[in-house]
């Protein structure tokens, strides 16, 4: 699965984890929070293929908590060989 996420889309914490969760397919139970995020991404098995663009913009909007979300996505990266995750 490819997905690209647009991060001028993510201006607060919860419209990026909404936003995240539709983009993701994430399931219903998805705990809208970074550890969340993380587990999710790491528990995958299917190869996904993440395009990240606008991420200054999106730490822009979301300050620091922007910053920690793609650190979140690139370690979750780090920790799942099935997961690639590009930053643009």
């Amino acid at each position: 699965m490819k997905v690209q996420l647009d991060g001028r889309q993510m201006t607060d914490r919860e419209t990026a984890h909404t936003y995240l969760a539709e983009q993701l397919q994430f399931p219903a139970y998805y705990g809208r929070n970074l550890d969340a995020l993380y587990d999710l991404l790491t528990e995958r098995r299917e190869p996904l293929e993440i395009l990240f663009t606008h991420t200054e913009q999106m730490k822009e909007q979301m300050g620091s908590y922007g910053s920690t979300l793609l650190h979140t996505m690139l370690e979750a990266e780090n920790d799942n060989l099935a997961l690639t995750v590009t930053v643009c």
